[in-house]
């Protein structure tokens, strides 16, 4: 046994001497508790880690390759029918849908990795998603961020907003699709 083995073992013992036999135990837990904790915070920034990770390799999509990588997202969540209707003549919407229990879902990508979508863009996908796609569900997707004007008007014409953030979370396997009623 080493001097830090010999000095650990004196101390415990001094303290079940001074505080009695319930010291001991108590300091294992105390010990194994701090250990978990540190295992947790470690196996968060890890996790962390490997979303920004993941998010960063969709900057080296092109605006196609996205479409079909949040067409793949909406699949692995259960979405029906899912199909790429993005390029000329879209009528605005990039990728169209089906929940499980058969909800439009229309949903625009806007694969930004530098720059901000604005309020224009949000405006555009609101005309067209809820009259000409008669959508139960619109999701405007970008792998950058939104302006503050974009985030206010999307939230309220009921689009739910997938920015980069949201967009790392989704990747990552959380489902982000409310459950809209069926049609």
């Amino acid at each position: 046994m080493g001097l830090g083995g010999i000095v650990l073992a004196k101390l415990g013992q001094d303290l079940v001497h001074a505080w009695g036999w319930w010291t001991l135990p108590a300091g294992i837990l105390v010990v194994l508790a701090a250990v978990a904790a540190l295992f947790v915070v470690r196996a968060r920034r890890i996790r962390e880690s490997g979303r920004r990770v993941a998010v960063a390799a969709v900057d080296g999509l092109n605006p196609t390759e996205f479409e079909h990588h949040v067409a793949d997202l909406l699949r692995r969540d259960g979405c029906l029918q899912v199909r790429v209707v993005g390029g000329r003549g879209d009528g605005g919407v990039d990728v169209l849908a089906r929940t499980p229990r058969m909800a439009r879902v229309a949903v625009q990508c806007k694969h930004y990795p530098g720059r901000a979508v604005g309020p224009a863009a949000v405006r555009d996908f609101n005309g067209c998603a809820w009259t000409d796609h008669r959508a139960d569900v619109a999701l405007l997707v970008t792998s950058g961020r939104f302006t503050a004007a974009a985030t206010d008007f999307g939230h309220r014409h009921r689009i739910q907003m997938v920015d980069r953030e949201v967009l790392s979370r989704w990747m990552a396997g959380e489902r982000i699709l409310p459950r809209a009623p069926a049609p």
